[in-house]
């Protein structure tokens, strides 16, 4: 595989755990308690920092072999993956607007992948 397919794929890979590391810590900060310090160690809270650490293990791992121009705007696709989690997850709703800012993101990546390859 080369180099730089492998670092793309190791960036959307953050992306996902990331994304569902954001869901976790929603998840989490909604089961805080007031004045309460160790509802912050409740098992969302920390499943999403785990989550979010696996993520910058997977970035760093993409850094030392991909160009840093071509892969930091793909970290914009973890919108994408968050707000379709709160769909399914957390019952959110996506708005027109929402769509046309997710649209609006794929356009945005795509020009970026196209302009540096």
């Amino acid at each position: 595989m080369a180099k730089k397919t492998k670092s793309v794929l190791l960036v959307i890979a953050c992306t996902f755990f990331t994304s569902f590391g954001q869901i976790f810590l929603k998840t989490g900060a909604d089961r805080i308690i007031p004045n309460s310090f160790l509802s912050y160690a409740n098992p969302a809270l920390v499943a999403g920092l785990a989550l979010y650490i696996f993520g910058a293990f997977l970035l760093i791992l993409a850094l030392r072999i991909g160009e840093l121009s071509v892969l930091y705007p793909i970290i914009a696709t973890s919108f994408i993956w968050v707000t379709i989690l709160s769909l399914f997850i957390l019952n959110e709703s996506i708005t027109h607007l929402k769509w046309s800012g997710i649209i609006l993101i794929v356009i945005g990546v795509s020009v970026i992948g196209m302009v540096k390859t």
